[in-house]
């Protein structure tokens, strides 16, 4: 690439700002131009296997986001799995309760409480 003969330090500030926003401008051109020259290259490609570019490419895929999905089973509630001698039920779901806990402690397993 040969370097430009603009001698930019003689440039004035208004100068310099014009010149970029012209290079800027030439740029987006000549990417436009590169793209459709791209799309019609990949078409006649595409056409000459017996396909269309967008059969070949398929569907572009969802924009990613950052939000979560909500569970489906969000709010609902969940049977219990393990049940105490009193009566008490866990659904082996979030910490462990304490009087699970306490019997794990003394040797017991949770399949003993198992429903």
């Amino acid at each position: 690439m040969a370097k430009s003969q603009i001698k930019l330090d003689e440039l004035s500030v208004e100068d310099l700002n014009q010149l970029i926003q012209d290079a800027q401008a030439k740029l987006a051109e000549k990417q436009e131009g590169a793209r459709a020259a791209l799309i019609e290259e990949m078409t006649a490609k595409a056409a000459a296997l017996g396909m269309s570019l967008e059969a070949l490419v398929g569907k572009p895929p969802a924009p990613r986001t950052n939000v979560r999905k909500p569970r489906g089973d969000a709010g609902k509630p969940v049977a219990a799995k393990f049940r105490s001698p009193e009566g008490e039920t866990w659904s082996g779901r979030g910490r462990m309760p304490n009087w699970l806990t306490r019997a794990t402690a003394e040797g017991k397993t949770k399949e003993d409480f198992a429903v």
